[in-house]
């Protein structure tokens, strides 16, 4: 699982969306990228989405004890009935 401090690393995203930006400017109709290109892709995505699924379970643990927090358990103690001699 990937520690909260090591940094995500995005340059292939950025460089592939850069490529895109520029085919798309040039009227291109297709991209291609080498093996190697589509594996450092590939590991950034993943690095993405199990970042964006960590952080989605810390939001939804924070937001049960957020939840947690404002609710107040009232407890009343009826009392006793004793018949009266």
């Amino acid at each position: 699982m990937q520690s909260k401090s090591s940094k995500i690393q995005t340059r292939p995203i950025e460089d592939l969306l850069g490529r895109i930006r520029t085919l798309r400017q040039q009227g291109q109709p297709q991209i291609i990228i080498t093996a190697a290109e589509a594996d450092r892709l590939a590991d950034s995505l993943s690095q993405v989405m199990t970042r964006m699924v960590t952080i989605q379970e810390e939001i939804i643990e924070a937001l049960k004890t957020a939840q947690q927090a404002q609710t107040i358990d009232i407890e009343m103690d009826g009392g006793e009935f004793d018949a009266k001699k």
